[in-house]
């Protein structure tokens, strides 16, 4: 039977808690799925994934009953909608191009999700609080 040193254990536990420590670093995650009232959702990705640009939003309409999908994302929660992505005018299903654009890392942000039609926004919505 091997014998094990006290140095060997401490070896072993700094490389399994550097190889943790590594993969939180290049981890990625998908796009964050935001649900609208009905009909669709919203999609906020922070960081670049599978071709998805990072800091980027869209709009998804999944049912035709004549409501769209509208995200909007205020940068730095100051109360103004910096970027917006919309299925208004195109039938479903559709989801919207990304709207991208770069934002400092750790910034705050808004995103709302509501369901639109014509001029009309449904008014109730969800929101997401997140960083960039």
């Amino acid at each position: 039977m091997p014998k094990f040193t006290a140095g060997r254990a401490v070896a072993a536990a700094a490389a399994a808690f550097g190889l943790v420590i590594a993969a939180q670093g290049t981890a990625s995650a998908a796009p964050k799925p935001i649900e609208a009232t009905f009909g669709g959702h919203g999609e906020w990705n922070p960081d670049p994934y599978g071709g998805i640009p990072g800091d980027s939003i869209r709009a998804c309409d999944t049912a035709a009953d004549g409501w769209g999908i509208e995200v909007k994302l205020d940068i730095g929660r100051d109360g103004t909608w910096d970027r917006t992505a919309s299925t208004r005018g195109h039938d479903s299903p559709y989801c919207s191009p990304w709207k991208s654009g770069n934002i400092k890392e750790g910034t705050p942000v808004s995103i709302q999700v509501a369901n639109v039609s014509g001029g009309v926004a449904y008014p109730k919505g969800s929101l997401l609080l997140s960083h960039a």
